[in-house]
């Protein structure tokens, strides 16, 4: 038993010197009341002659607060170690002595480092071009910075926008729509799939669905269409799935599925209609994310500063677009792009309303656009005399200004653009 002990105590002073410790103190150094193990291991307390001699010594943890509760004397003073923070119980003649609640306390440390909200905020020269992103940072010395108001909002994300707009133009690029992409049908014909659209707009409005939905559910139905032959009986069906496929992707409370098969005038079941979805879905591989015309005019329209009027104008044109399937195979931002300069040319009267800055934003010119231009010209002389009315009637609603009732419409410049379609 003693050879045990004996062990026992040479490693523990072995290990104690290990840590930089020291070796433990004596049994008769530690004062009455005090506990071994807290003698020996964080609370190395200073002999009964050192304490006398006004000597203190640092110790490597500050003691707990039942260790200060045992070593505080009568008068409620302890002798500070400033430097380490502790208090002990021994005085010292000359120390400084302060309460024991004022030594718990721990002072905070201030970091060396300083925080980017406290140098924009205290600094009396600090710039606003900080707030501009790294995109913006990239533009044409002639190019109007757009986003220079918005580097306080961190939901406009100024800093990516540029870079967002440029992957959605890739991802335009990706999920195309072909030119003839009706070629693949048998029995469906251009005019049954304006008679769809015509109707699907007319859903639209009867449910009071987001603008995205009627653009991303034509989307979903055009890409489908071009892939797979469908028979004349199922053209309705089709239609009606694509639109539910995007009520459920845009829309926060989404129409029910039994609302589709009584607009249908159960043409169709629930069952058909969930068929048909995941046939849809797995011929797009569930790829839903083509971005929508409306996103590239809300980009175009910043940059323009165009009030309500143009910008629901410009809307009211991309909508017309729907029913024709030549303008399917356009890219979203190309039509987007068109429907904003032929709503400049009639609103602003100004002949040259294509900026640099709009041209670098819509990242299309002049030249580049004049087709569709024309092309959409041909479709306002056209909408007035055409059995698809139920787009005219939408945005003849006080709503939307009544901008289908516009004059502008009759200008001279839209039979001149119509006559080179």
């Amino acid at each position: 038993m003693s050879r045990f002990l004996a062990t026992t105590r040479r490693n523990a002073t072995a290990n104690a010197e290990n840590y930089g410790l020291g070796k433990p103190a004596n049994v008769k150094d530690v004062q009455p009341g005090v506990r071994r193990a807290l003698g020996s291991a964080t609370n190395l307390l200073t002999s009964t002659a050192a304490a006398q001699a006004g000597k203190v010594s640092k110790v490597a943890k500050p003691p707990t607060k039942s260790t200060r509760l045992a070593l505080k004397p009568k008068n409620g003073l302890a002798a500070v170690d400033e430097n380490a923070g502790v208090a002990f119980g021994a005085t010292t003649t000359g120390a400084s002595c302060k309460p024991l609640e004022t030594i718990s306390k721990r002072t905070s440390t201030t970091s060396k480092i300083p925080r980017l909200g406290s140098i924009l905020k205290g600094s009396e020269e600090y710039d606003p071009q900080l707030r501009q992103g790294f995109s913006a940072a990239l533009l044409p010395p002639n190019v109007e910075n757009i986003d220079y108001s918005d580097g306080d909002n961190c939901l406009l994300t100024p800093e990516y926008v540029n870079d967002i707009y440029s992957y959605l133009r890739s991802l335009e690029r990706h999920q195309t729509v072909k030119n003839n992409f009706l070629s693949v049908q048998r029995e469906m014909t251009p005019k049954m799939r304006s008679v769809l659209v015509d109707w699907l707009i007319n859903v639209h409005s009867q449910f009071k669905l987001l603008p995205e939905t009627l653009y991303m559910g034509v989307s979903i139905m055009d890409r489908f269409f071009q892939s797979e032959s469908v028979a004349k009986d199922k053209i309705q069906l089709v239609g009606v799935t694509a639109f539910f496929i995007a009520s459920k992707f845009e829309e926060i409370y989404p129409p029910d599925l039994m609302d589709y098969v009584t607009i249908c005038d159960q043409l169709y079941s629930k069952k058909e209609i969930i068929k048909m979805e995941m046939v849809i879905l797995r011929t797009l591989k569930f790829e839903l994310g083509r971005p929508l015309p409306l996103h590239f005019l809300r980009r175009n329209s910043k940059a323009a500063h165009a009030d309500p009027k143009i910008h629901t104008m410009a809307k009211y044109l991309m909508e017309l677009t729907l029913i024709d399937h030549e303008c399917a195979a356009w890219s979203p931002s190309l039509l987007a792009a068109s429907a904003l300069y032929i709503t400049l040319r009639l609103l602003s009267n100004q002949t040259n309303t294509w900026n640099p800055t709009l041209a670098y934003y819509s990242s299309y010119t002049e030249d580049q656009i004049t087709p569709c231009i024309a092309h959409i010209c041909k479709l306002i002389k056209r909408s007035e005399r055409s059995r698809f009315q139920n787009c005219r009637k939408k945005y003849s609603s006080a709503k939307l200004l009544e901008i289908s009732k516009s004059p502008e419409f009759n200008a001279t410049y839209i039979s001149e653009m119509a006559e080179l379609a």
